[in-house]
């Protein structure tokens, strides 16, 4: 079983401070270009050999329950759906998640998307506040969520919403202890302000690009983001 995330074609590089992949990717993650031709799963999975994938055919955006999302997710009650899992009140939404997860699956999804949102409540409020991502994140994820929030802390910028997501793949492998996460995330509408409340957006913040990030399960409850990826702008879209 290949325990590393599945390398993107073409050149590799560290995303900037700010030229997120989304912003909350691509502060936390290593980013590569690709040759992927656009859509939803633009990114190769890991090893597939024994793994759980969900379809990538997107799913209804409407009705469901709501699931949880802060702090480490746990699986809820009822249906899980797009719509259960965005945050309006955040400015998060997401458009669309694979159909027919088992429930494996779908408690990565909801741990994922917890990681997801603390992160970007972390871009939103400008660094400042990093409460809760060692609950969401481990080992260089966690990290670089940490260095990069005091940097942005620093120059004393903050991101503003929207963000949409949309899940084009969620692999679960036999052991139950690795997954991956596949989306693609469109900040096109997000803005960056400075600390005199300017909009001091540049072209590299407004993108669409494709991400992967890998998931562990050390305790055997909470799966938690540890390494990820991300491609270039364009490579995919949210729908």
């Amino acid at each position: 079983m290949a325990r590393s995330l599945a390398r993107l074609s073409g050149r590799c590089r560290i995303a900037s401070a700010l030229g997120v992949g989304a912003l909350a990717a691509s502060l936390a993650l290593a980013g590569c270009s690709s040759s992927s031709p656009k859509g939803g799963g633009t990114i190769p999975p890991l090893n597939t050999a024994g793994a759980s994938n969900g379809s990538t055919a997107p799913a209804s955006a409407s009705g469901g329950a709501s699931a949880g999302a802060s702090g480490a997710a746990s699986a809820s009650a009822g249906a899980v759906t797009a719509e259960s899992l965005s945050d309006p009140d955040l400015g998060y939404t997401v458009v669309s998640i694979p159909k027919d997860l088992d429930a494996t699956q779908t408690k990565v999804l909801q741990d994922f998307i917890a990681y997801d949102k603390v992160t970007w409540r972390i871009w939103f409020g400008g660094g400042k506040d990093t409460t809760g991502i060692d609950k969401v994140a481990t080992g260089l994820t966690l990290q670089r969520v940490i260095n990069n929030a005091s940097k942005m802390a620093g120059e004393g910028q903050h991101a503003q919403p929207p963000v949409r997501v949309s899940i084009s793949e969620v692999v679960v492998y036999d052991n139950k202890t690795v997954a991956q996460v596949t989306m693609c995330v469109d900040q096109k509408q997000m803005k960056m302000i400075d600390s005199n409340g300017n909009d001091v957006t540049k072209p590299e913040h407004k993108i669409q690009v494709p991400s992967s990030t890998r998931m562990t399960n050390p305790d055997g409850k909470t799966w938690l983001a540890t390494e990820g990826q991300r491609g270039q702008d364009g490579e995919c879209s949210v729908e």
